[in-house]
């Protein structure tokens, strides 16, 4: 941290050995009158300094989040209902300030860890404690570390706003008591916050709809997995799905990381007609994204779409893997259920959506779960060009043969290791040239398969004419 800024002198801080960086508030996401605006965080709103407005809250978040780095303001609040923050984003300069013993003064000093700031010098551990204390509540440090001559924690102090929970579920809180003067003791005491039992029981469900407000409403499809599922009404009238990371994992730093990886390569192809339409991305109450859901997944409808249907389906998913394997973005989880159908009426029309989070999530708990739509190669952790094409094959022996690949193998993992696939004519009317088509996009040895989606969607589309 530096500056060339002195302290404010209504700080009630002590001398420091030299200049300190600016205090700055901290900032502020909140809707007002159907825009994002961002702004200073202060106990007097009249008094705050308002920086941008934006029509999408994830605008908003970016341009929020580029001022609190740019200008070293200490955190960001996001708040989602006019007395409930959803979540607190920290500024890393100000995530710690200590005090300790610093050989070379012979002294007691108060410096943010891993910077040459001092803020102050006491030759008494009492004094030294008092001021950095004044200082957390001047400067908004997220944590105060005491520590012993010989470096260890002795006590460690959280920022108001953490003590007080107030991003927590369903922790409401008046904004004029959450911004106490800094020249005032700011005691540790619960008046700040109303008793969470007096508003209700939260639920994740209430608490997304709390983060997305977009949403008009939300029901809950599935919870049991490491990536829970809800549907919901958007904005614009459209089926809403969103995948949550299980909130319960949501500190494990590997599974944000691969969820969030999962959804930037989704992201980077998301303007294509065949991907489904990303609405929104978010990080609480844990990892989310919002995406179109259209009228249901493939999966659901492929019994009631005639041949000519099923086999547009399939160009249409061929179309969105071939364009995200230009841009080296490879699809890991493509299946009957990974397909939205967006619209029944002819021609029908698909998008393909997840583009792997819940396998890339499964995988950080070393869960790597086998489908009959998982690659040969993935049984090893490995990922090659052509293992779409393999999972794409495996999605058209579903939709043609009425039946998933190696029904009624007594070994999955063997069976995908050694290719043992029933003839895809078998007990149906396809043409034998099928055969030859998908077993290839299906072949054990990645190399032996069609090099794009899009080339076995052509041969496919011959062989059924």
């Amino acid at each position: 941290m530096s500056g060339n800024e002195t302290r404010r002198e209504s700080s009630g801080v002590g001398t420091a050995t030299g200049p300190r960086p600016p205090c700055r508030p901290p900032l502020e996401l909140i809707e007002l009158d159907g825009e994002w605006t961002v702004r200073e965080y202060r106990r007097d709103q009249r008094d705050a300094t308002v920086f941008s407005t934006h029509d999408r809250r994830i605008d908003a978040m970016r341009a929020a989040q580029d001022r609190m780095d740019a200008d070293r303001h200490p955190c960001l609040l996001r708040w989602d209902a006019p007395d409930i923050v959803g979540d607190i984003y920290w500024n890393e300069l100000f995530e710690c300030l200590r005090v300790q013993r610093s050989g070379m003064l012979d002294a007691w000093v108060v410096v943010p860890e891993g910077d040459a700031v001092v803020f102050h010098v006491a030759d008494d551990l009492e004094s030294a404690c008092d001021d950095a204390k004044a200082i957390q509540r001047a400067f908004d440090f997220k944590r105060l570390e005491l520590r012993d001559t010989d470096g260890r924690t002795e006590q460690s102090v959280d920022h108001r706003f953490i003590r007080h929970g107030i991003a927590e579920s369903g922790v409401r809180f008046k904004r004029d008591r959450l911004s106490a003067p800094v020249d005032e003791p700011d005691p540790d005491d619960d008046a700040d916050v109303t008793d969470p039992s007096e508003i209700g029981p939260m639920t994740t469900a209430s608490t997304l709809m709390a983060a997305i407000p977009d949403l008009t409403e939300l029901e809950t499809i599935d919870t049991s997995g490491y990536v829970h599922r809800y549907c919901g009404t958007w904005t614009d009238g459209e089926v809403a799905h969103i995948a949550l990371l299980d909130p319960d994992r949501g500190e494990e730093g590997s599974a944000v990381k691969r969820f969030m990886s999962a959804a930037e390569n989704w992201q980077a192809v998301a303007d294509r007609p065949t991907v489904s339409t990303i609405y929104e991305v978010g990080v609480s109450p844990s990892a989310w994204i919002a995406y179109r859901a259209g009228e249901g997944a493939a999966e659901d409808y492929c019994a009631s779409l005639s041949v000519d249907a099923r086999r547009q389906v399939l160009d249409d998913v061929a179309a969105a893997v071939t364009a995200a394997a230009h841009n080296d973005v490879y699809a890991t989880t493509v299946s009957p259920d990974s397909i939205r159908i967006l619209s029944r009426d002819e021609p029908v029309r698909a998008a393909l959506a997840g583009w792997g989070i819940e396998r890339a999530v499964s995988g950080a708990f070393d869960d790597d779960r086998v489908t009959p739509y998982t690659a040969p190669e993935q049984l090893a952790g490995a990922i090659e060009r052509t293992t779409p094409v393999y999972q794409l094959g495996a999605v058209a022996y579903r939709l043609l043969c009425d039946r998933e690949p190696f029904r009624g193998a007594s070994d999955l993992h063997r069976a995908i290791r050694d290719g043992s696939l029933r003839k895809p004519s078998s007990g149906t009317s396809l043409p034998g040239d099928v055969d030859t088509v998908i077993r290839r996009a299906m072949a054990p040895d990645p190399g032996q398969r069609y090099n794009s989606a899009t080339t076995f969607s052509t041969r496919l589309s011959e062989a059924l004419s």
